[in-house]
């Protein structure tokens, strides 16, 4: 065991050192190996997906799988964003999805797309020494070292569990660590579901991740309310009651172990105190995912917390093997106990790209609904900026509208765009605005900026779903933009 281990920890560090040889040719793919996919109905009898995520870029990247399952004669389509990938490394992934009925699903090819992120995890890797161990409960220990020149923050180790057939039997994933220095060495630990342990032969597919944080936008009344969650338990179909009180999602645990969640809501109230009820069956302690589950309706012990940007932070356990739904009470009405800023800097936060100038300063400009931008121009350009919801949303037509500022602000200085993205992302939108040489600023208006009720848009964006944005040369997304003056 300990051999092969070793076997494949050579091949993978002579893979990364030698990129040409051991991979020639086949660089500018992110991809999914064909036997690294399957998908099975697993012992509590849920559909299970098992694959590994190859990226073959020269750069670190966040992936998006859409997976479809023909399941009889309904076609389920799910669509995930993971976490960060290596160059020339795997990252395995693991999702349920429960909604799968019929007795012989069909999974199709996966869709992949992705872009650039910048959260890197360059010279982290697995010590093969004799550390490295598999254990009689199928669980394996070993050490992590940062071999780079920069800190790690909020990572997690990831790898696939495969038996003597080659085939995966699980994935795994080991404990959040909030922070390694370059040169840090930590022990890390790897575990396998009771019911595998016999078939456990070897761990492969190693990889450094960020820790999977999920956004959801959730109808609340006539609006739409944006959080996001991180936890290794699943949340979907939100809703939240007639008076914008309480938040029901249905959640699952996979796992034989309690997870923790996580949430980030925006602070509407000072006052604002959740309350978290858990509708659903789960394992009991000990029990096999051969023994009946349990039936439970309970309210679970939560910490609650508000952090420097105003943001609540909600957690609570999600027991092992846990499927149900989760109720969440307290929300409030906006009351003004939590103030809007009049401006929150985001230069440092917004993906941009600029010919003809520089940026010298992007604020948001929330009660004005509005992004301004300083500039810096010496002669005529073009800025590019990847659009979100998260940080400006449009209106209702689809439409921005920017204003061009000339020195001397006088309305004969000011010319006004009207600007239309007819190719979207599932994560935004990339949006071009040309100016003459002499711009001093351009202000981009939308229906709402940084959602109006908070400033969760300072830790969206610094997760990078804004600055993480990368714009694909291959997909000559600039093309797909029309200007209209008014």
């Amino acid at each position: 065991m300990k051999e092969l281990l070793f076997l494949i920890g050579g091949f993978a560090l002579f893979s990364i050192l030698v990129p040409q040889i051991a991979h020639a040719g086949m660089y500018g793919e992110v991809y999914i190996p064909e036997h690294e996919f399957i998908g099975f109905y697993d012992e509590t009898e849920t559909y299970t997906i098992f694959a590994g995520i190859k990226n073959k870029e020269y750069y670190p990247i966040i992936p998006t799988v859409t997976i479809t399952v023909q399941d009889g004669d309904s076609k389920i389509v799910e669509k995930y964003e993971l976490s960060t990938i290596m160059p020339d490394n795997m990252l395995p992934m693991k999702v349920q999805i429960p909604e799968v009925k019929s007795a012989n699903p069909i999974l199709k090819e996966p869709l992949i797309s992705y872009k650039k992120s910048e959260n890197t995890f360059s010279g982290g890797y697995i010590i093969y020494d004799e550390t490295l161990i598999i254990h009689d409960d199928g669980s394996l220990t070993g050490k992590i070292r940062n071999g780079g020149d920069s800190v790690f923050e909020k990572f997690r180790i990831y790898a696939l569990i495969k038996d003597k057939n080659d085939i995966i039997i699980d994935v795994a994933s080991s404990k959040i660590f909030e922070q390694m220095n370059p040169g840090d060495v930590f022990d890390f630990k790897l575990m396998a579901s009771p019911e595998i342990v016999d078939k456990v032969d070897y761990y492969s597919c190693f990889a450094f991740g960020d820790d999977s944080i999920m956004p959801l936008t959730v109808k609340k009344g006539d609006e739409e309310f944006t959080f996001r969650y991180t936890a290794n338990a699943w949340f979907k179909d939100g809703e939240f009651s007639s008076d914008g009180k309480d938040l029901t999602m249905y959640s699952l645990n996979g796992f034989q172990i309690p997870m923790v969640g996580s949430f980030e809501f925006p602070t509407n109230s000072i006052h604002e105190d959740y309350e978290v009820l858990l509708d659903g069956e789960k394992f009991g302690d000990g029990a096999s995912s051969k023994d009946p589950k349990i039936q439970f309706t309970e309210s679970v012990e939560t910490l609650q917390s508000v952090d420097e940007m105003g943001n609540w932070h909600l957690y609570f356990e999600v027991p092992q093997g846990f499927q149900g739904n989760v109720k969440i009470s307290g929300f409030m009405q906006n009351d003004g106990t939590m103030p809007v800023p009049d401006e929150i800097e985001l230069t440092e936060l917004v993906y941009y790209e600029i010919r003809g100038g520089e940026v010298k300063q992007i604020l948001a400009k929330p009660n004005d609904a509005s992004l301004l931008i300083m500039l810096d121009t010496e002669t005529d350009g073009e800025i590019m900026i990847k659009m979100n919801e998260f940080l400006i949303r449009p209106f209702e037509n689809d439409e921005y509208i920017a204003l061009n500022y000339m020195p001397g602000n006088s309305d004969d200085s000011v010319e006004t765009l009207q600007l239309t993205d007819e190719f979207t992302y599932d994560t935004g939108k990339t949006i071009i605005i040309p100016f003459s040489a002499g711009t001093e600023k351009i202000e981009i208006f939308g229906s709402y900026v940084v959602p109006e009720f908070g400033h969760i848009v300072m830790i969206i964006l610094l997760i990078g779903v804004i600055a993480s944005i990368f714009i694909s040369k291959k997909t000559n997304s600039i093309t797909n933009l029309f200007y209209t003056k008014l």
